[in-house]
């Protein structure tokens, strides 16, 4: 029988397949006149699912941090600007389907007398075929794509300060850990060369204990880089200056964990929450339409105008006894040669939404990747955690094993410093595989879209 999260890919690929099928559907763009009928896609009617993920690892501190990122990240302020771009663009094709309405006024000296004049005109267009709807309903579709994007661009944000949070963890974790191996090894080091000043060890042996404290050592500068570069990326990422979280950050913490039963709990169609696929729906959606809008162009447009006047000899009457003209106007234009422009228009918006289709199916085939490969990591260190932790027990036993015979001088005292060195092994690769796990973790919640 296939594992959950076997079941869950191929649910996933099946309900994506579905999906990838629903925005081609508007290839089929609306023919003029008086058939306009545009329902929006399952993107433009889902909205988006707002979960804090990382507080499923319980730990405030990183909570914290995504929280200022979100608020301060640059990034998180380029996909605001851009967001308030889009709704002002949207505004724009929405004035299109409305009247405009200009004023002017006038005065004039002839002959020693003034005049004065005031006009009113105004204009509209029938959007009989149905363009500037369409425009409107694919800026409408721009702008929720733009919202996905700045989703996404939060999402992204939140997963890479988890990581970088676990990352420092990781380096403050084998810093720990290397700092209690040199304290070993120095212990070492004063009792060989209490048995050597007792005459029971020799010089080889105080120099091989010496190089195994002094490759530890030089261990460690490298590992206080790695906390510091960690601390530095964090700042960055929640809009501070290098070294500002140094403080907050000093106090080593626990690598933060996730339950593993939460990928029993995940619904087949989670992957539709994801700001990118809904961003790709949403791009598709406007495509089509406009699609349909290069259509409508390639027919007739109604315009009608109308203009209020009125003048005065003096500026006191112009609005009480001035005379007042009032017109009317109707026109109709409809292209008749122009070189083929308006038909590969429309045969260019056909081809920008092949390209947004194509897009689309791409970042479906992406998030089925993500999703595949974290359920592969978790797997894989689901099965290697026991034996890590089994390692190290045993590496702890030997290390103690060989103490003992060199004690009773039945083994080599080079076996004693590749015991040590086999316990730090060990728990280094015990602590990167936690690291792992975690960061595997967080990858799908991105995969996913957030907490399910």
């Amino acid at each position: 029988m296939a594992s959950t999260p076997q079941r869950l890919l191929v649910s996933l690929a099946l309900c994506m397949a579905t999906v990838a099928c629903a925005p081609a559907s508007i290839r089929d763009t609306p023919t003029p006149p008086n058939t306009v009928q545009i329902q929006p896609s399952n993107a433009l009617a889902r909205k988006p699912i707002q979960a804090a993920w990382w507080q499923t690892f319980n730990d405030p501190l990183m909570t914290a941090l995504i929280q200022e990122a979100l608020q301060a990240s640059p990034d998180i302020k380029t996909a605001q600007a851009s967001l308030r771009a889009a709704r002002a663009q949207r505004a724009i094709a929405g004035a299109s389907l409305l009247p405009s309405l200009s004023s002017g006024a006038s005065a004039r000296r002839s002959g020693g007398n003034d005049s004065y004049g005031a006009n009113l005109d105004a204009s509209w267009e029938a959007d009989i075929f149905g363009g500037n709807r369409l425009a409107d309903k694919a800026a409408a579709a721009d702008l929720q794509a733009t919202q996905a994007s700045l989703e996404d661009v939060k999402a992204s944000l939140a997963a890479e300060v988890a990581s970088s949070y676990v990352n420092l963890r990781l380096a403050q974790a084998r810093l720990a850990v290397s700092r209690q191996s040199l304290a070993s090894r120095d212990e070492t080091v004063r009792l060989i060369g209490l048995k050597q000043q007792a005459g029971l060890a020799s010089g080889l042996e105080a120099d091989q204990a010496n190089l195994s404290l002094g490759q530890t050592q030089a261990q460690i500068p490298a590992l206080v880089n790695s906390v510091t570069q960690s601390q530095h990326a964090l700042a960055i990422l929640t809009g501070k200056e290098p070294g500002a979280l140094n403080t907050r950050l000093a106090a080593a913490k626990p690598i933060p964990t996730a339950g593993g039963q939460l990928l029993n709990n995940i619904p087949a169609n989670a992957i539709r929450q994801r700001p990118d696929i809904r961003a790709a729906e949403y791009k598709v959606t406007a495509a089509g339409l406009r699609v349909g809008e290069a259509k409508a162009n390639l027919y007739p447009s109604f315009n009608l105008g109308g203009s209020l006047s009125l003048s005065s000899l003096s500026l006191a009457d112009l609005l009480d006894t001035g005379s007042i003209a009032r017109s009317l106007a109707a026109s109709i234009s409809a292209p008749l040669f122009d070189g083929g422009r308006l038909k590969q228009q429309v045969e260019a918006k056909d081809a920008a939404r092949e390209q947004a289709v194509a897009s689309y199916q791409k970042a479906v085939l992406g998030a089925l990747q993500d999703v595949a490969n974290s359920f592969s990591t978790l797997q894989s260190l689901r099965e290697r955690q026991p034996l890590l932790a089994q390692n190290v027990a045993l590496a702890r036993s030997a290390e103690n094993l060989a103490q003992l015979s060199y004690d009773a001088g039945t083994a080599d005292f080079q076996n004693v410093l590749d015991t040590q060195r086999s316990v730090l092994s060990a728990q280094e690769s015990q602590l990167a595989a936690q690291a792992e796990n975690t960061q595997a973790m967080i990858s799908l919640y991105k995969a996913i879209g957030g907490a399910w």
